[in-house]
């Protein structure tokens, strides 16, 4: 086991929330260290072909907290964002590119292809992470630790306390796919004579597709179930969404005028998850709280206020919800007990696997990653002095 140098942060996983969270760290002058197991940074908007923002309703970079602003501004400068109704859409090369260009702006020093083998723990704290890169096993060590990983991968292996959901509840795996040749099409028009229609696969029940920057359609129709946390189980799931695929095309050719010249052009390289493992933390948000909009003492970031989509025999769950307005995201959702020095970002914070999807769409997730660097960075400090750095930085906390 190779020792590298310490860190004041580390980083593990580079999607939304790790990428947030390694900026948000080293903006507060930080030295961080922000590791990947793919070949760059963006997560499911890159490697699962889903560089779809939704709720990011508009171009204009002062409206968001300054990470968030600050990508947006990059995708500009790429020519790769449009606004398509409440969602910011761009394309997988300029997402990775603007956000490597980001991060190594403000000197985060980066690490890709390496996985995340182990974490040494002593007395409460995580002292050190093991990751096997290129053949070799390397050791780091940091003061504080950020679990970015999607599955709470570092948590897991650190011993902090977790929720696992059943795979019913966590919601279907897809495999997206684009499609070129597509005439101009109603989305809601398409929906309805989609509902009428049978669909050859099971699992679905609701068109999904959307136009991303290059004019081809970004296809959401592949589903299965299954335990995104067994390697079996999930090689098993990947067999099976690429061979959905060949299913799907020829009947949109068949069914509807506007797809029949559709071309496959391209396939994500891995399944999309929805929800896996999530950090049990200091404070769980529940189905209860969102739908009795509870009030939250020590917000940091925001989601919405719906949850229950994607369910593995309908789109929509038996336990589908949906309310109006924002949902607060507390301070000790992001804290993983009863380790002293880990936080989670993105879709692994603590939340009941039911309600994930309130929390994991991307702009949530870029919004809790910098909340977690910033906590980080200051050592985890008590909420009245990490709200006012968190305002600084633009952050929405209601």
């Amino acid at each position: 086991m190779e020792t590298a140098d310490r860190y004041d942060v580390i980083v593990i996983g580079a999607g939304p929330g790790g990428f947030a969270a390694a900026l948000g760290a080293v903006r507060q002058g930080c030295r961080v260290l922000l590791v990947e197991q793919n070949s760059g940074p963006g997560g499911i908007a890159v490697f699962s072909g889903c560089p779809v923002f939704s709720g990011i309703a508009s171009l204009e970079s002062e409206q968001y907290n300054s990470v968030t602003g600050a990508l947006i501004e990059e995708l500009q400068k790429l020519d790769s964002a449009k606004i398509v109704g409440s969602t910011l859409t761009s394309s997988e090369a300029a997402v990775q590119l603007a956000m490597s260009r980001l991060l190594q702006k403000h000197g985060v020093k980066l690490l890709f292809y390496a996985t995340l083998v182990g974490a040494e723990v002593r007395e409460q704290r995580i002292e050190s992470v093991q990751v096997f890169c290129a053949g070799r096993h390397l050791s780091f060590s940091a003061s504080a630790y950020i679990d970015a990983s999607g599955d709470a991968v570092l948590a897991h292996l650190a011993g902090a306390e977790v929720i696992c959901g059943t795979p019913e509840e966590s919601m279907t795996r897809t495999v997206l796919f684009r499609l070129s040749n597509v005439k101009s099409f109603d989305k809601n028009s398409l929906k309805e004579r989609f509902a009428k229609k049978e669909f050859p696969l099971p699992n679905q029940d609701c068109f999904m597709g959307t136009t991303p920057t290059d004019g081809t359609v970004l296809m959401n129709l592949t589903a299965v179930a299954g335990d995104a946390l067994d390697p079996w189980d999930l090689t098993r799931m990947d067999l099976e969404l690429r061979e959905q695929i060949a299913v799907i095309l020829p009947w949109l050719q068949r069914e509807f005028p506007e797809f029949s010249e559709a071309r496959l052009v391209a396939v994500a390289p891995r399944i999309g998850v929805r929800a896996s493992r999530n950090i049990a933390g200091r404070q769980l948000i529940r189905c209860v709280d969102i739908d009795e909009n509870r009030p939250v003492s020590d917000p940091v970031a925001v989601g919405k206020r719906s949850y229950g989509e994607h369910f593995v025999h309908t789109f929509s769950s038996p336990w589908r919800k949906t309310h109006t307005g924002p949902q607060p995201i507390p301070y000790g959702a992001l804290l993983a007990a009863p380790l002293q020095n880990l936080a989670a970002a993105g879709r692994c914070i603590a939340v009941e696997t039911r309600a994930v999807s309130s929390i994991r769409l991307m702009p949530c997730c870029l919004a809790t990653g910098l909340a977690a660097g910033i906590a980080a960075a200051m050592q985890f400090p008590e909420y009245n002095i990490l709200a006012e750095k968190l305002l600084q930085e633009k952050c929405r906390l209601h």
